[in-house]
């Protein structure tokens, strides 16, 4: 499986995965914007389904989390024919790299 990165630069022109559509799909990628400057990495496959991971270091978190040093999974998810082909394995284990690439200590799960 191919994955591609999503970011302020390409997020208007692509889909971004979530059981949105609408205003409610618009609202989701102008708060995607605003957390890419506080280091949000979205991937997707490059196949259009739901199959995504969605991840921030935690300093940055929506979520109250004392976990300094780590990257926060926002959203990993893989549904429908895109489950039991081992694309959840290949998003993570792109997360647990991005984490040592960035000095992080690992990932902590939402």
């Amino acid at each position: 499986m191919e994955y591609i990165r999503i970011t302020r630069d390409n997020i208007d022109a692509e889909h971004v995965c979530c059981a949105m559509s609408g205003k409610q799909a618009l609202a989701k990628k102008e708060w995607l914007k605003r957390r890419f400057d506080e280091g949000l990495i979205f991937y997707r496959s490059v196949e259009r389904g739901k199959c995504f991971i969605e991840y921030i270091p935690t300093e940055n978190a929506w979520v109250p989390i004392q976990a300094d040093g780590y990257l926060y999974i926002d959203c990993l998810w893989v549904a429908g024919s895109m489950k039991g082909h081992g694309y959840s394995n290949d998003l993570l284990r792109g997360c647990v790299r991005g984490a040592k690439e960035q000095g992080r200590k690992s990932t902590a799960f939402h």
